[in-house]
């Protein structure tokens, strides 16, 4: 999940792109929608609010009393604590004991019977600490009064002050690094920041951005000292002899896929489509700032890769340059309106499956990169942008996988030689189970990236590009009932 807060949803990002790398680019605005869920004689309302507090943010009226977890021996006074921000770089997800402690404080205090979440299988999303034991998800929903009251009593003893009085005390003494939760983000390696917008979920007050905006769990990463339980203070910590039993990741991800293979020949590899790098975790791009990021999904053997970058939060114009440097000659350009989002398809070049990013010298912004396939070799893919032609539409069972046609459909070349993949547009329609909806090569593999979410209920719009297979055509599957509607709106050459 986190630190890759993505603040810019699958349905806007699907309907803002419609100009490939021919560079044409649509704005999106953000639509605030008035909405609210209502539970007995209590209604959720979205609201705006940021800023330091010792505890949960936007704190709900008329909850029902919750306990909150009992005191932490308290650190010394004088003993200095300090939280580093720690991404995942590696894989062993066992539960480490900082996360299973915080897991038996959860259940300890508000019953065994709530559902949490550690470990995240290696080959499955982004980066994020689950992947490395070392965060969980507790789902509780800020709809439902009572779940609310929970989180925002256990919110209330995590960031206020412990015994000893000390400032959010149990936080630093936990080692907590930051927090997802209600719309929000809270770092404990930025405490007087306080409560910043997650992902920008103010504009996304709809239940079926619930998951997608930390409403129906908080989710908490832990540095790796708090992950260890070594923050001074802290009480012994001994894992349980067995592991925690696996139970399904709350974002309800499709089965597990094969990890992608390794590149060796030289060719385009169409991944689906990839969060590959999410500014907003460690705060926007500053004016002129450079960041060496590395983009999850992309091979190291990659010399290019097919990205969807998404600006948004823009205070002026400006232009982005992303590649292996910050030059014309070694990265791609893109036109950064102001205020509003835009999502502009690129190729760029790649080392060592990282890039540079540079801001635009007069503007902080927020930046989205998706990574929908790579190229291996000298020669870097071209990606043409076409008019929307329908490929595919209608309804998918659980696990169902339909073989259509790809090459010579509308503007898309006829000839094997001149298209090796196809980037489409995946429209998913939620009937009632969350999945994800992949398409590959006929005679491939699905190379098990995230690909188009399917959601419980509502719509979903996604760009995805699949490879094209034996006498030009495509599987297109879904792991869950789906209505779809796939269309064509451009090619790779």
């Amino acid at each position: 999940m986190l630190p890759r807060p993505s603040p810019y949803s699958a349905a806007t990002h699907g309907r803002a792109l419609m100009a490939v790398v021919a560079g044409i680019a649509m704005t999106s605005s953000l639509l605030v929608s008035p909405a609210a869920a209502t539970q007995g004689q209590l209604t959720w309302q979205p609201s705006t609010w940021t800023g330091p507090v010792a505890g949960a943010p936007v704190p709900g009226e008329g909850l029902p009393a919750a306990p909150m977890p009992a005191p932490l021996p308290p650190l010394p006074v004088d003993l200095p604590v300090t939280i580093e921000y720690e991404p995942q770089t590696t894989c062993e997800s066992s539960p480490k004991p900082g996360a299973l402690r915080l897991e038996q404080i959860i259940k300890g205090t508000y019953g065994s019977n709530q559902y949490t979440w550690i470990p995240r299988d290696c080959d499955r999303g982004g980066r994020s600490e689950h992947k490395e034991g070392r965060a969980i998800d507790w789902m509780v929903d800020v709809r439902k009064p009572d779940q609310r009251a929970n989180a925002e009593a256990f919110l209330n003893w995590l960031l206020g002050p412990d015994a000893n009085g000390r400032p959010y005390g149990h936080a630093l003494q936990l080692g907590i690094m930051y927090i997802g939760w209600h719309d929000r983000f809270w770092r404990g390696y930025g405490i007087d920041r306080g409560w910043t917008e997650l992902k920008g979920c103010f504009a996304k007050p709809e239940a079926r951005h619930d998951n997608y905006c930390h409403r129906n769990h908080i989710h908490i990463s832990l540095t790796w000292a708090g992950a260890r339980g070594e923050i001074p203070g802290a009480p012994a910590i001994v894992a349980p002899e067995q592991p925690a039993p696996e139970q399904p990741a709350p974002e309800q991800p499709a089965p597990e896929q094969p990890a992608p293979p390794e590149a060796a020949e030289e060719g385009f590899y169409g991944i689906g489509s990839e969060v590959g790098y999410e500014s907003a975790a460690l705060g926007p791009f500053q004016p002129g700032e450079v960041r060496t990021v590395a983009l999850s999904g992309v091979s190291a053997q990659a010399t290019s890769a097919l990205v969807a970058i998404t600006t948004r939060e823009a205070d002026a114009k400006g232009r982005l340059r992303i590649g292996v440097g910050t030059e014309k000659t070694n990265s791609a350009g893109v036109k950064v309106p102001k205020r509003g989002a835009r999502t502009t398809l690129r190729v760029v070049p790649v080392s060592g499956g990282a890039v540079q990013i540079k801001a635009p010298d007069k503007t902080t912004l927020q930046v989205r990169v998706d990574v929908l396939g790579y190229n291996v070799g000298a020669e870097a893919a071209r990606a043409v942008g076409l008019p929307p032609t329908g490929l595919h539409k209608g309804r998918f069972d659980a696990g169902e996988v339909k073989v259509v046609k790809a090459r010579g459909v509308g503007r898309v070349p006829k000839k094997k030689k001149n298209v090796s993949a196809v980037i489409l547009r995946v429209t998913t329609k939620g009937r009632g189970e969350a999945g994800r909806f992949a398409a590959y090569a006929v005679g491939g593999v699905d190379r098990g990236a995230t690909s188009a979410a399917v959601p419980a209920d509502g719509k979903n719009s996604t760009l995805l590009v699949a490879e094209v297979g034996d006498k030009g055509l495509i599987a297109l599957a879904s792991s869950a009932k789906t209505k779809a509607n796939v269309k064509i709106v451009g090619y790779v050459r």
